[in-house]
């Protein structure tokens, strides 16, 4: 008797993974009927996520240091936005995760720019002449009333191109830019940067991109997305963080997930999967990569595969069978339509908030152009235990990559998997779980834990930025360079030339006829956030499932047309 194929095999178990096997893991009887119509096969559904690490969470990395044991720190993502209505529904309405605000722009904290240091609120103040020679447009333009900060040169940049769309609501704003020409070719074939060329000088675009936070957002990326992108940051939006760590969210997921009866399986890696040779509805032949050599490679058949995986993993599958063979030439082409970003992020924990004491600073993030970028108070805890977040993208992501240890690839990324966390299996739900996530964020710390070299030269800038010539040095410190593999990018911009709204639909079902798909943020509409990992999912449950829109996601719009 051959042993039944599993309905679903999911890959990977990041945020689009657990999350797909957790709603499909909850369909309603009439819901089961219709996944069955699309991939055969009766009863139950049978469904196991297969992860690559020892870890479940992706891009989302929840770390305390021994000091701190009850501050989480996030080297992967980190919050939610107010108008995200998947995570936000999710967490606030479903599963009533704790959360808290988190502060960012506060006017009292430092921008030090070109080695001269001021604070943010100063920035934007007649009579302060900043480090840039800005054409006299620029310079009025950061001065105006209403302005507070030069990072909005950007958005001005965009409203000289297209001034209508200034207060427009974010469902309507992207309709407007898909449909959008510049001199004639469609806004969609433009680099973001092209774009900003033709109202910003480069001075100008140095300044706004250095007190924005993120080079990333001015890169020449496809200008449809990053405009809407840059205008989700709009008065009035809230950030949130997570009492437990936003992993926790993956880990209360999973843990119901496994309840009903799913499985998930670590250290498997996904090599290929092939349409099985038996005749009758088709199934799917997965090969993984044994952990020992010496073993052969496991089989796994399934129904339906869905690959949660984020661009550099899908492109390391081998290139066979009915989606990554020659039979389907159309996928290597949408697998390029978008570009991986470089994130880098490292906590220093120092044995009291030097921060505070010399110069009254103690929550939000200050900013600089030295390769530290920006740097968040995270914990300031007078007299003791105390922590600072370094965050960066692109060069100077690999700036930092290049103190890492080891043979290093492209962008100064690790090119084998670094130390594994050996995480426990979560406690079972109903338990209380405190416990359990305080010392899954202890190990994911341990795992991750900076090189000297490194720590050495960010205690320095950090100095520098701050103006201080003493400060106590670092008693612990971690990291992550999500270039690494066999991430290869923290997150994902689409290029110049597709329209990535229908790429979007396309990559959900690359070949149609064949029950493999696509989820993840790579190649979603809400690129950067978790929310772009829900809404694909949701795509595909609703679209090739026929599953309901949850009741917990408070928006009237379909998720195509839902901005994070």
């Amino acid at each position: 008797e051959m042993t039944q194929p599993l309905d679903f095999a999911i890959g990977g178990a990041g945020a689009s993974g657990i999350y797909t096997a957790w709603r499909l893991a909850n369909a309603t009887p009439a819901e089961v009927t219709s996944i069955r119509k699309q991939i055969g096969g009766s009863g139950p559904l049978r469904i196991t996520v297969f992860e690559q690490s020892d870890r479940i969470g992706g891009r989302l990395l929840s770390v305390s240091p021994a000091t701190l044991p009850d501050t989480p720190m996030e080297l992967g993502g980190m919050r939610y936005l107010s108008n995200q209505p998947l995570v936000k529904g999710l967490v606030e309405e479903k599963l009533h995760v704790s959360h808290h605000p988190q502060d960012v722009d506060e006017p009292g904290n430092i921008a030090y720019l070109r080695r001269k240091m001021f604070r943010q609120a100063d920035l934007h103040m007649p009579g302060v002449a900043l480090p840039y020679d800005l054409t006299e447009r620029e310079l009025w333009e950061i001065k105006a009333p209403g302005v507070t900060t030069p990072a909005q040169l950007i958005l001005w940049a965009v409203l000289e191109q297209f001034p209508e769309i200034d207060g427009m609501p974010s469902d309507k704003l992207r309709g407007f830019l898909q449909r959008a020409e510049i001199d004639g070719k469609p806004l969609y074939q433009w680099g973001f940067w092209n774009l900003l060329a033709r109202h910003l000088s480069n001075e100008g675009r140095q300044l706004a991109l250095t007190t924005v936070g993120y080079d990333s957002l001015g890169a020449n990326a496809n200008a449809v997305d990053i405009i809407a992108e840059n205008f989700d940051f709009t008065p009035g939006v809230t950030y949130a963080l997570f009492d437990q760590g936003f992993e926790s969210v993956i880990w209360k997921l999973a843990d119901e997930f496994r309840a009903t009866g799913g499985t998930i399986t670590t250290g498997m890696t996904l090599e290929a999967f092939q349409t099985s040779a038996d005749s009758g509805q088709p199934t799917y032949d997965l090969a993984f990569e044994a952990r020992d050599k010496d073993d052969s490679p496991q089989a796994v058949t399934a129904r339906a595969v869905v690959l949660a995986l984020p661009q550099a993993a899908l492109q390391a599958l081998r290139k066979t069978g009915p989606v990554f063979g020659p039979q389907a030439p159309q996928v290597p082409m949408l697998l390029n339509s978008v570009s991986s970003i470089p994130l880098y992020k490292l906590f220093l924990i120092y044995d009291r908030p030097w921060w505070q004491e010399q110069l009254k600073l103690d929550k939000g993030r200050s900013l600089t152009d030295l390769p530290v970028r920006q740097c968040y108070y995270w914990a300031t805890n007078p007299g003791g235990p105390s922590a600072i977040m370094a965050y960066n993208d692109q060069d100077s992501a690999s700036f930092w990559g290049g103190y890492q240890i080891g043979p290093l690839g492209p962008g100064d990324a690790l090119q084998t998997p670094g130390i594994r966390a050996f995480a426990p299996d979560l406690s079972p739900p109903g338990s209380d779980p405190s416990g359990e996530y305080e010392q899954q964020r202890r190990l994911n710390w341990d795992a991750h834990k900076a090189p000297h070299e490194m720590v050495v030269e960010m205690h320095r800038q950090l100095m520098e930025m701050h103006g201080v010539s003493d400060a106590p040095l670092p008693i612990d410190a971690a990291y992550m360079d999500w270039m690494n593999a066999p991430f290869g990018g923290a997150v994902h911009f689409w290029n110049p030339g597709y329209k990535s709204w229908e790429v979007l639909e396309q990559m959900i079902q690359p070949v149609a006829g064949v029950n493999a798909f696509i989820v993840g943020e790579s190649y979603s509409t809400n690129q950067t956030w978790v929310e772009g990992a829900l809404q694909t999912s949701e795509l595909l449950l609703q679209s090739r499932f026929g599953m309901a829109r949850p009741g917990w996601v408070k928006t009237e719009k379909t998720p195509e047309g839902t901005r994070a």
